[in-house]
């Protein structure tokens, strides 16, 4: 009865203690530029990202890796319930349960150090993000300085309303993301980008886990071809991802029929 007990707290210790450390859950998009540019995008003029690409120093796993720790686990816990229940440590002597207690204190060690190493690639992606978001921010702002894209700006549009709803609907999306809520992403986005979106969410964990700290959004480009607008807006702030709060900064690039009541649909996600 004992030996049983020890082994499963082994194999508990061993899968979870792995496994819990892949868990990567990611923002709306995962943090990846997809998707189509606006063509009136001053930065990204006749661009396309047909595939998701990751973002410099976002990701500190590959997806695959949250696969790999709960394997190991239990290869781990298999091969010591096979040397119990073999009769390799029939009797359990105290060299047994010291053998046992070193297997432990090495589990110890070797996730202490990855947790440290987690913390420290953290700490530097945070740094890194938060002077990528200020420089792109600044250059963002540059470019329309000049009057650029706003000197050309249809009647029609109502630049206030327009920023509000996009806030309103960064933070719809990204619930619907944690969620894996698929119809509901699919009502904001063109149905190129929600191929992508799902095959990229397909990668993420089901009980995914953000939140939005603080989000900001200005406005890039907006202008009209013949019966369709596009436009460009830059969203910047703090979320949380993975238990750490992240600088971040990305555009979203929209499109819509010119028409009363148009709906606007997100055609691309530009990582900066």
């Amino acid at each position: 009865m004992m030996r049983q007990l020890i082994i499963t707290l082994l194999v508990g210790f061993m899968t979870f203690g792995i496994a819990v450390d892949n868990a990567d859950a990611r923002r709306f998009g995962g943090g990846a530029s997809m998707g189509h540019y606006s063509r009136s995008s001053s930065a990204t003029s006749g661009q396309k990202a047909s595939t998701p690409r990751q973002a410099p120093a976002s990701r500190p796993a590959a997806a695959g890796n949250r696969f790999m720790g709960p394997m190991a686990g239990l290869l781990a816990g298999g091969l010591i319930g096979a040397l119990f229940f073999g009769g390799a440590f029939n009797g359990l002597r105290f060299a047994d349960i010291l053998l046992i207690a070193l297997v432990i204190f090495g589990i110890y060690l070797f996730m202490r150090s990855r947790r440290h190493a987690y913390a420290n690639q953290q700490q530097g992606n945070q740094q890194y993000q938060q002077q990528q978001s200020q420089q792109h921010a600044q250059q963002f702002n540059t470019a329309q300085s000049g009057g650029g894209s706003y000197g050309t700006t249809p009647d029609w549009f109502n630049r206030e309303r327009f920023l509000e709803d996009a806030k309103a609907h960064f933070e719809t999306l990204q619930k619907a993301w944690d969620d894996n809520s698929l119809s509901d992403i699919q009502d904001y986005v063109t149905p190129e980008l929600y191929n992508l979106l799902r095959q990229e969410r397909a990668k993420q964990p089901d009980d995914n886990s953000t939140e939005v700290i603080k989000l900001f959004a200005e406005l890039g480009d907006i202008q009209q071809f013949d019966q369709k607008a596009e436009a460009s807006v830059l969203f910047h702030g703090v979320i949380k991802e993975n238990g750490e709060q992240n600088e971040f900064s990305e555009v979203w690039h929209l499109v819509r029929d010119v028409r009363d009541q148009a709906p606007w649909y997100i055609q691309g996600i530009e990582q900066r």
